[in-house]
């Protein structure tokens, strides 16, 4: 009867420590539930193994746990939406949150499946960002992306904000607004206007360029012009003043245009000989020296 009593104590030790026995892995919490008040008698936030269930009252279903994720929680979805000139557009975003410790058991409360993502924090972003978008027509959110991105961060963190049945059980929240996607022919459209712009952009830059070398070249055909038109004069006036010293040297002022002709006639040797400093010119029954001034260092 001993050896009886045992073996029976045995077997309901051994079946009340398999039922008790829980195992929380790491970011995971466990919500001891009792499962005729469907309230939660305790809370093991893991990592943590040990035996925290009631054996019995498990193994009889009268007390289960309960498994939740309370570290961060990745979420990305594409949320068809329509600008204020109607034109439907698939904005992805990315949210990112973790769940405060100390409010799981109230959560659990508003939601005993757990479902509180697909119920409130889906279905308040979706509510919200199609909102914003409904404010903006299509072109804005692409001339005002970021603006765009900000206002759907507010609006979706305000609304998670005051959502009663979410009070305070998020932390760390974060919300992406990561890409727009319009239809393909609008996309089209975009790039042909676009590509017809940088067309329109780069004609007048040519345009502008064209121009401004025309003008330099105008600019330096002047100045080169009107700098041969000044040596002219500078030369002129020297030539007179020459021709005018030997008028008064000599005092044959009868023959002021023959002396004229004759100083230029020299000068005009001097430029198609330069190295030449003295000209011998015969003529019959005369010979006459003519110094030109040449270069000294070569011979006459």
């Amino acid at each position: 009867m001993i050896v009886g009593i045992l073996v029976v104590v045995m077997v309901m030790a051994t079946l009340w420590a398999s039922n008790a026995w829980l195992v929380v892995g790491q970011g995971h919490a466990a919500l001891i539930v009792d499962a005729r008040s469907h309230k939660v008698t305790s809370v093991v936030l893991g990592p943590a193994t040990g035996f925290y269930l009631d054996g019995f009252a498990h193994m009889s279903g009268q007390q289960y746990p309960v498994d939740i994720y309370y570290a961060t929680e990745v979420f990305e979805d594409a949320v068809p939406c329509f600008s204020s000139d109607q034109l439907e557009m698939n904005i992805t975003v990315q949210m990112r949150w973790q769940l405060n410790t100390t409010r799981l058991v109230e959560l659990f409360q508003s939601y005993p499946r757990l479902d509180f993502q697909s119920s409130a924090i889906t279905s308040i972003m979706e509510k919200n960002i199609r909102f914003v978008t409904a404010n903006f027509t299509a072109l804005q959110t692409i001339d005002d992306r970021q603006l765009v991105a900000q206002e759907m961060q507010t609006q979706v963190l305000s609304a998670l904000q005051a959502e009663p049945s979410l009070q305070g059980a998020l932390s760390y929240v974060t919300f992406d607004m990561k890409n727009i996607a319009y239809p393909n022919d609008y996309t089209a459209a975009i790039e042909s206007k676009l590509a017809a712009q940088q067309s329109e952009l780069q004609a007048a830059f040519e345009s502008e360029r064209i121009q401004i070398l025309a003008n330099a070249t105008a600019q330096q055909d002047i100045i080169q012009a009107s700098g041969q038109a000044q040596a002219a004069i500078i030369v002129a006036n020297s030539t007179k003043q020459a021709i005018d010293l030997i008028l008064q040297a000599t005092g044959n002022q009868g023959n002021s245009t023959q002396i004229a002709e004759l100083y230029l006639w020299v000068e005009t040797l001097q430029q198609i000989a330069p190295n030449v400093h003295t000209l011998i010119i015969t003529a019959p029954n005369t010979n006459v020296l003519i110094p030109l001034g040449g270069d000294n260092s070569t011979s006459p």
